[in-house]
């Protein structure tokens, strides 16, 4: 198991928690208090309306908007029914109120209780038949009257006692969210989600920590309770970073990590490196040797750029929250066992991954094929945001390009019937390449470069006869006139 260090910082009503394996990033979570604590919170509320057409209710809950409740039986309801539910999805849009859930789910460090269902489910990633009936054998025997158990990952050293333990924890929060509730009059939170840090805690303390790090001294206090509680192991060290000197990410290095997780090339220890592109149905990583000079034998060397590929693939998909399907482009390897070398680093890598990853093999094509479940939002859409400029495609028009298009329009209008003089709005390279091209034989023409102007975007004016061109235009010669300038020179 590598080395794992939890990082915590609280600043300006933002936390980010950075999950570290050896020194090296490989989960960033972020969250704002204000706004993303209404999901997984439990509400007491009352359903104002009821539109079937919609399959959906919408619920006061106390926070102002009406929050949206899908349905897959609106009759099941009625306008004033009080009923609790829990936040599902903070909506996209500042008009529309929080998606809520029925089906609540209260989660532990080893089980989820669902109150409301019946039944044991545990996660596809727990393996081995023997395990599976033996947990599900437990899980069943634990199991509270009236409510569904789901066993999680995080199943190493479980007790029967620690189980039946950890169920009669959950019944009792829902007991206390349901008496709760009896006492309240109007909409109102029955409980609330649970901190970043104590979330990352509950579902990381099976690998245990080598230490925890805060910016924050309240903070630290809690994560102390809680090892004192029982929920990390009493012996982890929980360090409060005091920020005199220096940011607690800065002396970690991880601002340094965070920019390059958001580069679409990344490089590997042996000098190869990772291209990394998101298309619209799939993830495609490229593999290339790059600077790898080691090893005079081929096959050997590209072994071992593959092996530390597929690794640091499996550490940036989890790093980028990259979701569905992704494909590795990976150099060319002739030998069956130099591949199976290499899809076992693939499969041990991405055991250490929370969300569920299904590792395809090689297809035909020498591919190699995975899907990972996203739990949330990709990195690159929390931090980043579309281009202005090229609208998100990374290419814009160059200046020869966006120069023909506007000397072809003005071409246009003169064969149209329009009369000159005209004037043509653009960047200044454009500018440039048009005055290197010139104007139609019997067409006034005139450019004038316009700062800040989007490098595609260009305007063409009549100006009329008569009429004077803008201040700073510059006059376009004909193609005869520049003709004719090369004959006198």
């Amino acid at each position: 198991m590598e080395k794992r260090e939890l990082v915590i910082e609280r600043a300006h009503g933002l936390v980010r928690a950075a999950v570290l394996e050896d020194g090296l990033l490989c989960e960033l979570h972020s969250e704002r208090e204000a706004e993303d604590a209404q999901t997984e919170t439990l509400y007491y509320g009352r359903v104002q309306a009821i539109r079937p057409s919609l399959h959906a209710a919408f619920v006061d809950i106390g926070e102002g908007k009406n929050a949206f409740l899908p349905l897959e039986d609106t009759q099941t309801l009625r306008c004033g029914s009080w009923l609790i539910v829990q936040g599902a999805a903070r909506q996209t849009t500042q008009t529309k109120g929080l998606r809520v859930t029925r089906r609540i789910t209260l989660a532990g460090r080893f089980l989820v209780l669902v109150p409301g269902e019946t039944g044991i489910h545990l996660s596809k990633k727990i393996a081995g038949e023997k395990l599976r009936a033996e947990l599900y054998r437990m899980a069943q025997a634990a199991c509270p009257q009236g409510c569904a158990l789901i066993v999680r990952t995080a199943t190493e050293g479980l007790t029967m006692q620690a189980l039946e333990e950890e169920a009669q924890q959950l019944r009792t929060r829902w007991d206390a969210a349901v008496r709760k509730s009896l006492g309240l009059v109007r909409p109102g939170v029955l409980e609330q989600k649970e901190p970043l840090e104590m979330r990352l805690v509950r579902d990381l303390a099976g690998g245990g920590f080598a230490r925890i790090v805060t910016n924050s001294a309240s903070c630290a206090k809690a994560l102390g309770d809680a090892a004192k509680a029982g929920r990390i192991p009493q012996d982890t060290p929980i360090e409060h970073f005091e920020e005199r000197t220096q940011l607690l990410f800065d002396a970690l290095n991880l601002e340094t990590q965070i920019d390059k997780a958001l580069k679409r090339r990344v490089w590997l220890p042996c000098g190869g490196y990772l291209v990394i592109d998101f298309c619209e149905a799939m993830t495609v990583v490229d593999v290339n040797s790059g600077k790898m000079t080691l090893g005079r034998d081929v096959e050997d060397t590209a072994l071992r750029v593959n092996l530390e590929a597929v690794r640091e693939a499996a550490r940036q998909m989890r790093l980028r929250d990259v979701g569905g399907i992704i494909v590795l482009d990976l150099i060319d390897m002739r030998e069956e066992a130099h591949r199976e070398a290499v899809l076992a680093a693939m499969e041990e890598a991405a055991s250490c991954d929370r969300s569920q990853v299904h590792v395809e093999g090689f297809t035909k094509l020498g591919l190699l094929e995975l899907t990972r479940k996203r739990k949330g939002e990709q990195l690159r859409k929390r931090l980043c945001t579309t281009c202005g400029t090229c609208r998100g495609t990374g290419e814009v028009l160059g200046g020869g390009e966006a120069a023909r298009r506007a000397l072809w329009q003005v071409r246009r209008m003169a064969l149209s019937g329009q009369r000159g003089p005209f004037v043509i709005e653009c960047t200044s390279s454009a500018v440039q390449t048009l005055e290197e091209m010139g104007a139609p034989d019997g067409v006034e023409v005139y450019v004038l470069s316009m700062p800040g102007r989007h490098p595609e975007r260009f305007d063409v004016e009549q100006l009329g006869e008569g009429n004077p061109a803008p201040k700073g235009a510059k006059r376009l010669q004909t193609a005869t006139e520049q003709d004719q300038k090369e004959v006198e020179i």
